[in-house]
């Protein structure tokens, strides 16, 4: 709104000096007439106010996910707020004070959020642990910072090896199956005998991970580090979280489920709120005997209607477009009557058959 006004800025001036209504109207609230101070405030207030419109839509939207950004978004308010704080006029440094104060109340504690939230961030490949534990220190002194910082790699660990034990296995590996026939040679005569064939780099590389611990523990263990030791996806704002873990789902099926489940979490009720509002539109009053199988089939066409990529349908066009139709098919449409021609030889001398009412002869 503040953003239009200012667009119309001269439009103001002048419908003052043209409309004197106008100029009373504006006299009867408290803030009186719109002076040049007061768009010089509007002005300087436009960038900050920015900030959180942008961060709405981004949070707000229902086509792509947004945990993995929720964090990155709120740090990020809490940084411009804090540099608002030193803004040479006082309206907006006292402005932002009073946001700061509230801010900290919600986001000033690390035993207050959401870890969750952390673990949606360390997903996403572009940010990784390397940008929590950046944005983590740069927040919270250094006691907390390290306590939750163990906090969270202890539980992440404990949800990964959840998500681990909830995929069946499909067989031992063949490294497992190997790993066991190696330890059955060591304790074995038969490791001697003839009908073993031996395998110098086969043997050596299974004693190796003999000495390591089991390979399935092993894979288990070094797949989430694996994946944080990686470097990380350089920023591209076309860049497709969910594409990008169904690519890598057959290096890292662990984490790949977690993303699933993770990043599918939406940080904002808007989605849910406006399901229910288009469900009272098609639900009204005129329509209550509809089935809720009936309901849920309308409002799950709308949405695939709404969000066709290749070819969007704009409702207004298609039902204009009907009407035209209608009306040529209207105007080409003409009702043929059956012509009846009868050609019938009477003789003189014979009397003319006689018809009944409907046309029938004897």
């Amino acid at each position: 709104m503040l953003d239009s006004a200012v667009k119309f800025k001269k439009a103001f001036s002048h419908m003052l000096l043209k409309d004197s209504t106008c100029k009373k109207e504006l006299q009867k609230n408290e803030g009186g007439l719109v002076n040049d101070t007061d768009w010089v405030n509007v002005s300087s207030l436009l960038p900050f106010l920015k900030i959180f419109y942008d961060a709405t839509l981004r949070l707000s939207g229902s086509q792509y996910v947004t945990s993995n950004d929720y964090m990155h978004e709120i740090f990020g308010i809490g940084s411009v707020i804090s540099e608002f704080t030193r803004h040479p006029d006082q309206s907006i440094c006292s402005m932002a004070s009073k946001m700061q104060k509230k801010y900290k109340k919600y986001w000033g504690s690390a035993k207050n959020l959401n870890q969750f939230l952390f673990v949606a961030l360390v997903l996403d490949p572009r940010r990784k642990w390397q940008y929590i534990e950046w944005i983590v220190r740069e927040k919270f002194d250094e006691l907390t910072s390290g306590s939750f910082l163990d906090n969270l790699m202890k539980n992440m660990r404990s949800l990964f090896d959840l998500y681990n034990a909830s995929i069946p296995k499909k067989g031992i590996d063949d490294e497992v199956a190997s790993l066991s026939k190696s330890s059955s040679f060591a304790n074995d005569s038969d490791l001697w005998g003839n009908e073993v064939e031996m395998d110098i780099e086969k043997l050596m590389t299974q004693k190796f991970e003999m000495s390591m611990g089991s390979a399935e523990s092993n894979e288990r263990k070094t797949k989430l580090d694996k994946y944080l030791g990686e470097d990380r996806e350089p920023k591209d704002p076309k860049f497709d979280i969910l594409n990008w873990w169904r690519v890598q789902q057959c290096r890292y099926l662990v984490l790949a489920k977690m993303a699933k489940d993770i990043l599918a979490i939406p940080v904002f009720t808007v989605a849910s709120e406006s399901t229910f509002s288009t469900g009272g539109r098609v639900l009204d009053t005129f329509r209550t005997s509809l089935t809720p199988r009936m309901v849920e089939a309308l409002v799950c066409t709308q949405d695939w209607v709404r969000a066709s990529r290749r070819m969007p349908i704009i409702l207004e066009d298609t039902f204009r477009e009907l009407e035209i139709l209608e009306e040529e098919s209207l105007k080409d449409l003409t009702i043929e009557q059956p012509i009846i021609t009868i050609d019938e030889i009477v003789d003189e001398g014979e009397e003319a058959p006689r018809r009944d009412d409907f046309g029938w002869s004897d």
